[in-house]
């Protein structure tokens, strides 16, 4: 299994990019957070996570996650991180790819010590779903456990789309299957985020309702 290979050709080597709406072009890019309180916002942005991706992950499809940390010169620096996925119910199964990425020396935390992105990606059975969604969602908000500090990445390759939630605000939806694009569009635009709505509704149209 070399799920780093296949990611890469699915999504032409741009599935880690940032920001991955703008770098992927024909995306969607859903708004999810709102106005309350801390709870209020991270429950709201799971329960619309949650509904827009089981309609990327239905039952009968594939899930692989892909989980993605910055990675320095201690070997342990992950501990934590392992720990909080565990706490969630999630465990990294034996047969996994990993990889690593090199991080631009600009962007190092410590102009000294090298730093890289390590990857991990493995299938996961959909029931995991949203436990992975709340891991995703959690990271800024201090007090809610369990928060693993890494981002996560969804695919489902069958189908050549892929999910993006880069915090409780929003969350990417890209892929070749310009169909599924249309139809995640077209059920869900109440969702979508009004900022970046220009760009969608011109790659995707806007269907105006039907005078009676």
């Amino acid at each position: 299994m070399n799920l780093q290979r296949e990611i890469d050709e699915v999504f032409e080597r741009k599935a880690f990019e940032r920001p991955l709406f703008y770098s992927y072009l024909g995306g969607l890019r859903f708004s999810l957070s709102e106005k309350g309180t801390a709870i209020e916002q991270f429950l709201l942005a799971l329960q619309k996570a949650r509904c827009i991706c089981e309609d990327i992950f239905p039952e009968e499809g594939s899930l692989v996650v892909c989980l993605r940390v910055r990675s320095g010169a201690n070997p342990f620096a992950h501990r934590p991180v392992l720990a909080e996925l565990r706490a969630a119910g999630i465990k990294i199964p034996s047969n996994h790819s990993r990889w690593r990425n090199p991080i631009h020396p600009d962007d190092w935390f410590n102009e000294h010590e090298e730093e890289h992105w390590a990857n991990v990606a493995f299938h996961a059975p959909l029931s995991l779903l949203q436990n992975f969604l709340w891991c995703a969602l959690a990271k800024d908000f201090g007090d809610i456990r369990p928060r693993p500090f890494c981002d996560i990445y969804f695919f489902n390759l069958n189908l050549q789309v892929m999910a993006f939630p880069y915090d409780d605000r929003g969350m990417d939806v890209v892929g070749p299957n310009r169909t599924a694009l249309a139809q995640l569009y077209q059920k869900h635009q109440r969702f979508l985020l009004t900022h970046d709505r220009p760009v969608m509704d011109e790659v995707f149209g806007v269907q105006e309702p039907h005078c009676r």
